[in-house]
């Protein structure tokens, strides 16, 4: 049996789909993110969080890397704040997005990569 000509067509088909994946993939929009988010938020899923964190993430002016912004998870997202994020409409600002929960910011954007991340936050003045 003769199995080079149904390789060879198993091959093209393999190909195609793959290109047919990588042409019509879009790019990750800001509600896809956020919708994300906030449900990793619900979980208290630290790991989910900071996998979409720009790091290293500034904390108590000290550059925290994944462990260390795990480490202060609980801290920066209090019980409190995690219930504000997950009610929470942001606000666009220019390329970026803003949730406000009482005195803190958040901010979102896009990191170099071209994905949404969690920036930053800083006081509500």
């Amino acid at each position: 049996m003769n199995l080079q000509k149904p390789l060879s067509i198993l091959v093209i088909l393999v190909s195609l789909t793959i290109t047919s994946a990588q042409t019509t993939a879009t790019p990750e929009t800001f509600p896809a993110f956020w919708t994300s988010f906030k449900a990793a938020m619900a979980r208290n899923d630290k790991e989910a969080i900071a996998d979409v964190t720009k790091l290293p993430f500034l904390f108590e002016s000290k550059e925290r890397d994944r462990a260390g912004f795990i480490q202060i998870f609980n801290q920066l997202f209090t019980r409190k704040i995690r219930q504000c994020i997950a009610r929470a409409k942001p606000s666009k600002e220019g390329e970026n997005y803003d949730v406000f929960c009482g005195e803190l910011i958040f901010y979102f954007g896009k990191d170099i990569d071209g994905k949404y991340k969690f920036l930053e936050f800083g006081v509500n003045d």
